[in-house]
């Protein structure tokens, strides 16, 4: 609830790649796991996000997928049961979005998201 108030402040859609191309650059702590999953069955899953998210999740600004390092867990998993379930990814204008929910569609089920989830935070130590 805290970030819609201040997303409301950005004027356009360059204000917002702005403000997204600097919060790439912080380092900032590395998120806690708070769910179970197995880093290396989620290695061998993220051999498909490495297309657009690249090898260290640092995400990739031409393609606009975002950086998935320093994201909890738990947000990762919602975004991408989001994604399968058509939540997210469905809007015409959501180009990136549309890209990204049949990649969602690979991952057979919630140990699978947990699996990949668990890689991606390892790659944060």
């Amino acid at each position: 609830m805290q970030m819609r108030p201040m997303s409301m402040t950005l004027a356009d859609d360059q204000a917002v790649a702005n403000v997204a191309a600097y919060v790439g650059t912080l380092n900032g702590p590395v998120a806690p796991a708070t769910l179970d999953g197995n880093a290396e069955a989620g290695k061998a899953l993220y051999v498909t996000c490495v297309a657009c998210h690249g090898a260290e999740a640092k995400g990739n600004e031409a393609l606009k997928a975002p950086t998935l390092k320093g994201l909890q867990d738990w947000y990762i998993v919602r975004q991408l049961k989001n994604f399968k379930a058509g939540i997210r990814g469905t809007h015409p204008q959501d180009v990136s979005g549309q890209t990204m929910r049949p990649m969602s569609m690979i991952l057979a089920d919630e140990k699978a998201m947990k699996d990949v989830t668990a890689y991606v935070l390892s790659l944060q130590k």
